[in-house]
């Protein structure tokens, strides 16, 4: 049986939670981004900040697919294409 378009919808959900989730917790761990300037070396990296860049890239692993295939069930369901 294939999944509904409420389980779909909750999967989303959950997955565009866990980004968010991700990328704050990125955020409080490693602060702003910042360039490294010419000639210095780049910074160490402690293992929580290793830690919270897992488990964005992770958490955006697992979101893109699942965008994608709500969105494209979403449109098909409701007749709504993308207007850009």
């Amino acid at each position: 049986m294939s999944e509904s378009f409420e389980e779909l919808e909750a999967r989303y959900r959950a997955a565009l939670n866990r980004v968010g989730k991700a990328y704050r917790a990125l955020h409080e761990a490693m602060g702003d981004p910042t360039p490294i300037p010419p000639g210095e070396e780049p910074p160490l990296l402690s293992k929580t900040e290793r830690d919270a860049q897992t488990e964005a890239m992770q958490a955006l692993q697992e979101y893109v697919p699942l965008r994608d295939l709500y969105w494209a069930t979403r449109w098909g369901r409701e007749g709504n294409p993308p207007q850009s």
